[in-house]
């Protein structure tokens, strides 16, 4: 291995870094660990992180947590194992819990993921790089990026909370702004995926909220003590319906987060004097939303709202620059995978950052995250999420996607990331020739389960399993041949569904006027 080089004396820092949350602090953390003559500065706009969207990690968020940040001691004290993903379904609000169909494991998770309070996880990875020697400037706000040609420093200039203004100059700056997309919106390259993902979101805190493990829960509804062992309350539990679902999120000092996505193609929220009572109305049409939220309280000032959720960057890395996490783009909340791309992107900038230290030629790696980002967040979008919300409130083509997308997943992305770390995770998701193949594979199954969908609303047949079915898996997910099992499974279910949407006939249960959601909504807000 290469010494590293001596520090720049030309530049102030060798790297300054956008942003203080979770990618910018991972992306400091790791440059200080393995080079701690780097010179880093994390510029951070506020005085104390707020709470976000993304508190549930999937298996490859839970991997980069544990096995590159090596977080577990601290997530084992301070937030909630999660035990994976259920999925619940009703098919009008009258229901009862007893009628829901729901869909998730029995038994416990075998890979550690986590339901994080992002807030505080994200003040304990920029702790521990300040602790790793990295500077901070905090609060500051940004002002002006002028990124270099050639081999001349990039310049920051930025304001702080006394009012000074300040200028530094570096050698690599790597944008962590999160949604704010500093260096995307200032290149030209920020996207919004518009029309083909018309998704929005509101969400926020409740406490007093009832938990499904309760002993009130289990004494009012007994068959909640039936089939499944392992704890409902940590898991990550969705309400689903047509063009919506909700997430249910336990955090670790009581509260819940709680938020809905929708299509705005196909779903309309309903009316409320503000956005919270929006929310809460539509949690209460729900069998599961009324058990745990009837006298819930949510928490003041912390509900927020995005209408385009769907963005990303035409290219993430140029002349010794780069963008990571949500700075350089987001698609969607279902799976829990925004962590995802927080892991490869840092730990693939980080590495390469490292190696220019060194004084390795890094031109390939840059060529190759240029292009890259723009290529795997195509793939996972067409692949997983184009047009899903149509099959959302179907609980047998939403069996059919959760069995075959997990699948997938697991084969790929998470078998990877503990099989052979330093390369894959320098890599993107789905990036190459197999992964093209394998997303080639989700987009085909993915646009039939979109077919059978309209083809049952048309028929009045669709959520024909929504109520008294009992989808429950007796094996959990884990990155060996066993996901193949899940995978014949998923396939054999599909051929079924095919047949039942193409003779199966309504029921007067099931007329689309009972449905809890029916026809085409108009865009909403």
């Amino acid at each position: 291995m290469h010494a590293p080089t001596a520090p720049s004396a030309t530049s102030d820092y060798d790297v300054i870094i956008l942003g203080g949350a979770f990618s910018g602090a991972s992306s400091a953390l790791l440059l200080k660990r393995d080079l701690p003559s780097l010179r880093v500065l994390v510029v951070e706009r506020t005085t104390e992180f707020n709470r976000k969207v993304g508190e549930s990690t999937s298996e490859v968020g839970g991997c980069f947590l544990t096995r590159v940040l090596h977080l577990n001691p601290y997530l084992s004290a301070n937030h909630y194992q999660k035990h994976g993903l259920r999925m619940w379904f009703h098919s009008k609000p009258e229901d009862s819990v007893e009628d829901c169909t729901e869909l998730g494991p029995k038994f416990q998770s075998r890979l550690p993921t986590f339901q994080l309070d992002r807030a505080l996880l994200d003040q304990h990875v920029l702790d521990l790089a300040a602790e790793a020697g990295a500077d901070l400037l905090r609060p500051a706000t940004i002002r002006e990026v002028t990124l270099a040609e050639g081999s001349e420093n990039h310049t920051v200039s930025l304001k702080t909370e006394a009012g000074e203004t300040k200028t530094f100059t570096a050698r690599w700056v790597i944008d962590a702004s999160g949604r704010a997309a500093l260096l995307a919106k200032k290149l030209g390259l920020h996207r919004q995926l518009g029309e083909e993902h018309p998704t929005s979101s509101i969400w926020c805190r409740f406490r007093n909220v009832n938990a499904l493990d309760s002993y009130k829960s289990r004494s009012i509804h007994p068959c909640l003590m039936s089939n499944v062992r392992a704890s409902r309350s940590s898991a990550t539990n969705h309400l689903m319906g047509k063009g919506w679902w909700v997430w249910l999120i336990p955090l670790s000092n009581g509260d819940y987060s709680v938020g809905i996505v929708w299509d705005r193609r196909v779903f309309t929220l309903p009316e409320g004097a503000n956005l919270t009572e929006r929310l809460r109305s539509h949690l209460m049409t729900h069998p599961i939303g009324r058990l745990m939220f009837e006298i819930a309280e949510p928490v003041e000032d912390d509900t927020f709202y995005y209408k385009g959720l769907p963005y990303h960057t035409e290219q993430m890395a140029g002349n010794r620059w780069a963008m990571v996490g949500d700075a350089a783009g987001f698609i969607d909340p279902l799976y829990s995978q925004g962590l995802d791309y927080c892991g490869h992107t840092v730990y693939a900038v980080t590495q390469m950052i490292k190696k220019a230290a060194m004084g390795e030629d890094v031109s390939a790696t840059q060529a190759y995250l240029q292009g890259a980002y723009k290529r795997s967040y195509r793939l996972w979008f067409e692949s997983l999420y184009k047009d899903k919300y149509f099959y959302m409130g179907d609980a047998e083509l939403v069996r059919i996607s959760f069995l075959m997308d997990l699948g997938t997943y697991f084969i790929g992305p998470v078998r990877l990331v503990y099989t052979d770390p330093e390369y894959e995770w320098t890599r993107l998701p789905y990036d190459g020739p197999i992964g093209n193949l394998f997303a080639k594979f989700m987009t085909f199954y993915n646009r039939r389960l979109v077919v059978m969908a309209k083809k049952r609303l048309a028929k009045g047949t669709y959520g024909a399993w929504n109520t008294g079915m009992d989808l429950t898996l007796g094996q959990s997910y884990s990155p060996n041949f066993s996901a193949f099992m899940f995978l014949r499974w998923g396939l054999r279910l599909l051929l079924m569904a095919e047949l039942r949407t193409l003779f199966g006939k309504a029921k007067p249960a099931m007329t689309e006027a009972e449905m809890p959601v029916t026809g085409e909504a108009k865009m909403a807000m």
